[in-house]
């Protein structure tokens, strides 16, 4: 699996997981700064600003947002 760019730090340390037995979410998590979001799999769509399928719906800490691990646009979002 290929590190992402991290929405908390910006570097390239952003991993996931999936352990069904701890969340339905995917878990991402940051090696260098140790961030931790969890992912609504299903609402991954495509970015606005790179055209790519890498806009992901994350959960961090009570604050819901869309991130693009490809080009880092970050946005606001409302809950799932």
């Amino acid at each position: 699996m290929a590190e992402q760019y991290c929405p908390n730090c910006k570097e390239k340390g952003f991993v996931w997981c999936l352990d069904e037995d701890v969340s339905s979410y995917t878990q991402w998590f940051c090696s260098i700064c140790k961030y931790h979001a969890e992912e609504s799999e299903p609402l991954e769509s495509v970015c606005s600003e790179c055209n790519t399928k890498n806009f992901i719906y994350l959960k961090s800490d009570g604050e819901f947002f869309r991130y693009c691990t490809n080009c880092r646009y970050k946005t606001k979002a409302e809950p799932w």
